[in-house]
């Protein structure tokens, strides 16, 4: 799929590697093994994410990569309280590894929904909600281990509750999926999370909008011409399928210019908040979750916009809704442009790539939130 502009600029993308489908199919696939059956019989268990895993070749070299083969599928087994990552091949599904994991993976907008399901019903809250009188959102942290007499660890799903009431008492609850009990804590939050009555700040939190669970495939091949002469060439990642345990945002590799290597990889793999006098956290922050962001244009690969105008965040509309989850990219003046918005709790992040035509790569990181007394 191609673009031109009135810049001169033209972009062509190509979408590479598995589609969500093919991850879907696959991971129905691996929890029908024997092996997997086996290790899941008569467990409550739910899979968490299903991600395409980076070849290593062409690493320093110039040649194209090959698509993903290698694919690894995260099932939460919360009757035994522990992860499994079963890893396969989409050419020989049937040959699988499997690792046992106490670590906890990245919350799921089912799990997320399905807490929710589990406060309506509870006595206290429940009412409040149907009424209402609390508004829900996903707080941080998104998950917190329960440690148990025999030393493992219980899986609980944080949600955060704020009253119609300005200056009502704001709360973060926690779920156990597997026993439907609420916990609520003595701060009113988890530790590093109570936020006290302070002012409520950001802007509104979106209707209930979606967004994208950690693994969502998507991965383009963008080629940037003038006229005949390509100008930069380069694979795109969306957020949801980048690397690294928390994601790291748009991820660029294998970036070429002219003709020439000058990045095998740029994104942001870790990113931290501190909080002034610790008032909240410090956390450790997660850039996988794609928000929706206002864009036009036509999709042209799973989580690709080929936009026929910028592409807003909640940076440029003050608004947490959208129409599109993923990456938007866009012509301005000189420059190709990339960006997709991201939710960790009451945070939203803007990551952004531009590109211009003498070769100029300029990254650009934005900061918002939404509502909450921590922000």
């Amino acid at each position: 799929m191609s673009q031109n502009n009135p810049s001169d600029l033209s972009i062509e993308v190509e979408p590479f590697g598995p589609t969500p489908t093919d991850l879907d199919a696959l991971s129905q696939r691996l929890l029908a093994h024997s092996q997997v059956k086996k290790l899941l019989k008569g467990a409550h268990y739910r899979v968490l994410s299903t991600i395409a895993l980076e070849t290593d070749d062409t690493r320093k070299g110039s040649a194209k990569p090959k698509p993903p083969d290698r694919v690894r599928t995260v099932i939460y087994d919360y009757s035994n309280h522990r992860s499994l990552l079963v890893t396969a091949s989409l050419s020989r599904p049937d040959e699988i590894t499997v690792e046992e994991s106490g670590t906890q993976p990245a919350v799921t907008n089912e799990e997320f929904a399905e807490a929710l399901r589990q406060l309506e019903g509870d006595q206290a809250i429940g009412p409040l909600m149907r009424g209402r009188h609390l508004r829900v959102y996903r707080p941080i942290p998104a998950v917190i281990s329960e440690e148990m007499p025999d030393g493992r660890h219980r899986r609980l799903i944080t949600v955060g509750l704020l009253s119609a009431e300005e200056h009502a008492p704001h709360e973060i609850v926690a779920v156990d999926l597997l026993e439907n009990r609420v916990v609520r804590f003595p701060e009113h939050a988890p530790p590093g999370a109570a936020p006290g009555n302070r002012t409520l700040c950001g802007v509104p939190v979106d209707a209930g909008q979606p967004t994208a669970n950690k693994g969502t495939a998507g991965q383009v091949w963008i080629r940037v011409k003038r006229g005949r002469k390509t100008l930069w060439r380069f694979l795109a990642v969306r957020p949801a399928a980048s690397s690294g345990t928390n994601g790291s945002g748009i991820e660029l590799r294998y970036v070429d210019y002219r003709g020439k290597r000058v990045l095998y990889r740029a994104h942001v793999p870790i990113l931290n908040v501190k909080y002034d006098r610790d008032a909240c956290g410090p956390y450790r922050d997660w850039q996988y979750q794609e928000g929706q962001i206002q864009a036009t244009g036509q999709v042209v690969a799973p989580g690709f916009m080929l936009c026929n105008g910028k592409a807003q965040t909640i940076m440029d509309t003050g608004s947490d809704t959208g129409n599109f989850l993923g990456v938007g990219i866009y012509v301005a003046g000189s420059e190709v442009v990339l960006v997709s918005e991201m939710e960790a709790g009451w945070y939203r992040y803007v990551s952004e790539w531009r590109l211009a035509a003498d070769g100029t790569i300029r990254p650009r990181f934005g900061f918002a939130a939404v509502e909450s007394r921590c922000v």
